[in-house]
């Protein structure tokens, strides 16, 4: 869809998903620059998924992945 659409060139690409990257790179889309979602815009409760996703393997830009003892101390919000 994004050729159909006459899109050669992205150039911020916002998107921790290697999934989506390759796919728009393998169609021979150029990906100038991909930046991390910023830690002041991820919710609290999002922390516990997004550190999951980055010590899976997504892309982390400049956050630092954490260990696996780290990652057994990341707490989301608090059940009521």
């Amino acid at each position: 869809p994004l050729l159909w659409l006459g899109v050669t060139k992205i150039d911020r690409f916002i998107s921790m998903s290697d999934m989506k990257y390759d796919a728009i790179t393998a169609a021979g889309i150029e990906v100038v620059t991909r930046v991390d979602i910023p830690d002041e815009l991820i919710p609290a409760d999002a922390k516990v998924e997004i550190d999951a996703k980055v010590y899976a393997g997504y892309f982390s830009g400049t956050k630092k992945v954490k260990t696996w003892d780290e990652l057994n101390n990341t707490v989301g919000r608090a059940y009521q």
